[in-house]
This record gives structure tokens, sequence and C-alpha cells, in this order.
């Protein structure tokens, strides 16, 4: 199963982390190891490459993890539109989860 935790202060989101495999096919064939993975990848370009911001991503292939982390502090504009990404990146996870329910869990931590 693959677990999604958002880690939050108060109302901010800090920090996604994604672990483990789906399992809902083999290796090469799992849409939902897919659906994750690509969703994850565009909320990094997103936030590193169009926003421009210093977000720190950890990526451990042999443990199945991946981790971004926003800078603590962030000017308005940027806070706003970091959020809204990230908002949107939960949103998926939850809708995905309703759909596959078996392989994916999704936590506000």
């Amino acid at each position: 199963m693959t677990t999604a935790r958002f880690f939050t202060t108060g109302s901010r989101i800090d920090a996604v982390e994604v672990t483990g495999h789906a399992g809902y096919a083999e290796e090469g064939e799992d849409i939902v190891c897919a659906a994750v993975s690509a969703n994850l990848d565009l909320t990094s370009c997103l936030l590193a490459d169009v926003l421009g911001l210093d977000i720190k991503t950890e990526v451990d292939d042999e443990q199945a993890r991946i981790r971004i982390e926003l800078p603590k502090k962030l000017d308005e504009a940027d806070e706003m539109q970091a959020q809204n990404a990230l908002d949107a990146l939960m949103l998926y996870f939850v809708n995905l989860k309703a759909r596959y329910q078996d392989f994916i869990e999704v936590m506000e931590v």
C-alpha cells in the first residue's frame, strides 16, 4: 500500500511524504503507482521550476519514499501558490483513495 502523509502546522502544509508501493498490479503496470508518481513529479516541477521555490526533495528508491518540503518562510504570494499546489495534490490523492481504497492511504499529520 502507498501512504501519503501531509505534514501540517496549523492550516499550512509544510511537507508531503509518500512511501510504499500500491500493489495494484505488477511493477510497470501499476496505474495507482503511476498516478501517484506523476502527480508528485508535477507538484515538484510546479513548486521548484514554475514558482522558483527552494523546496527540499528527498528520494529514496530503496525505501520507496519521496518527500517534498517547503521552505519555512515564504512571501505571501509564494505561500498562497505553494499551498494551492499542495492542497490540490492532497485532494487528488483523496479522490484516488476513493477509487482505489485498498491501495492508497492519505493522512494529515
